[in-house]
């Protein structure tokens, strides 16, 4: 009866306070999982729905993201059944895996956030410049080595060079600044 009275009374204001600080690590899991950005927000949305109609559930001496990555997992789930015909999405083995990964590691996002702004200030104004054509623009490698005269491999190798010297940085950062 307590479930039912708390249910009736809607979610705590410590519950809301867990959800709203929760918003980021839950929308990049929701994104790492469709393997892209495209219907993360909708799929965000359905599960803060379930989310505040489980709040009554939730038990308050659990970690909360894995509680909630739990029912984000099975939104995007639900998705997946719907968009199976329309396009490709990863397999069902992978998803599981990916799944699994991203509730037991669940990293405050806000460190890892922090952590890649940091190393990405470190970065030569070059290496800076190609990462935001690639990443921030969403240009090709092809479009880049077009407009900057340079080869399409050197453009690729170049940029796992960036990426790796980034992935460095990020866990050495958080390694010293004990966010895992």
């Amino acid at each position: 009866m307590p479930q039912a009275v708390a249910a009736m009374n809607g979610p705590t204001s410590d519950f809301l306070l867990k959800l709203t600080s929760h918003q980021s690590m839950l929308y990049a899991a929701i994104a790492a999982l469709l393997g892209g950005v495209d219907g993360a927000h909708d799929i965000l949305q359905e599960t803060n729905v379930v989310l505040l109609e489980k709040a009554g559930e939730y038990d308050s001496s659990r970690p909360f993201a894995a509680w909630a990555l739990t029912f984000a997992r099975f939104q995007v789930l639900a998705w997946r059944k719907r968009q199976s015909r329309d396009r490709l999405v990863l397999n069902d083995h992978l998803f599981a895996v990916l799944a699994d990964r991203l509730t037991k590691e669940a990293v405050a996002p806000s460190k890892r956030l922090d952590a890649i702004e940091k190393c990405l200030a470190k970065l030569a104004p070059d290496s800076r410049k190609l990462i935001d054509l690639r990443y921030v623009d969403g240009k090709s490698v092809q479009a880049i080595a077009v407009q900057s005269g340079r080869s399409e491999n050197v453009i690729s190798v170049t940029l796992f060079r960036i990426r790796k010297t980034l992935l460095d940085c990020v866990a050495s950062t958080l390694a010293t600044e004990g966010g895992r």
